[in-house]
């Protein structure tokens, strides 16, 4: 099976492409010049493997939460690959992506939301548990949380929870689909994940927050 996986939802770019042979990945800091270096990164991969689009079976990406605009590019690009190859499309939660860092799969998985905000979502062997949460970074509850992962541990409340710092990866995705595809099923129309529909702080709230 060939699987091209793309991520754009921080300042990171990552795509990753599995073969049979093996995992070619890139994964680097962009920061929002993502639609500037996606594409060359993905012919670039597809060059390397000696894959052509027409030989992949599934494309995929992360779908979120995330960065607005990261995820769509993502989405964007992973959708135009596919139409112009009649491939299927599949949206991965960010989130699982980070949970692979928790000590089996169990812990809390938390992405930096901005304006002072986390996403988190807690996890079971692996599998979310309830729905993802956006919340002020200070009053997240981490009561009987075992471990913690993601890029938003520096902004928790004082704790003294294992923590690691963790992204995610394209070559997550394409790990967590191989492990289960029923889990992930094709997205018509690349459906995001977006948690919250504020992406900034008003003039206002910003000198609130200055203020405070």
């Amino acid at each position: 099976m060939n699987l091209l996986a793309i991520d754009c939802s921080n300042q990171n770019l990552s795509v990753a492409l599995s073969t049979p042979h093996g995992t070619l990945s890139q994964h680097h800091s962009v920061k929002q010049g993502h639609s500037d270096h996606a594409l060359a990164a993905v012919h670039q991969l597809l060059s390397e493997g000696g894959v052509s689009l027409g030989q992949l079976d599934v494309i995929l990406f992360g779908k979120g939460p995330g960065a607005f605009t990261g995820l769509r590019i993502a989405a964007g690009i992973a959708m135009g690959l596919a139409t112009a190859a009649g491939l299927p499309v599949v949206g991965v939660p960010t989130l699982d992506a980070i949970a692979r860092s928790l000590p089996q799969g169990n812990g809390m998985a938390v992405i930096d939301a901005r304006m002072g905000e986390v996403y988190a979502a807690h996890y079971q062997h692996g599998q979310c548990q309830g729905e993802i949460s956006v919340v002020k970074a200070e009053q997240l509850v981490l009561q009987d949380v075992p471990a913690i992962a993601g890029d938003a541990i520096d902004l928790l409340p004082p704790h003294h929870i294992p923590a690691s710092y963790a992204v995610p990866q394209a070559s997550d995705y394409i790990a967590l689909y191989l492990e289960n595809p029923s889990r992930y099923p094709a997205s018509p129309s690349a459906d995001l994940l977006y948690v919250r529909n504020k992406i900034a702080l008003t003039a206002t709230e910003q000198r609130e927050q200055k203020r405070g």
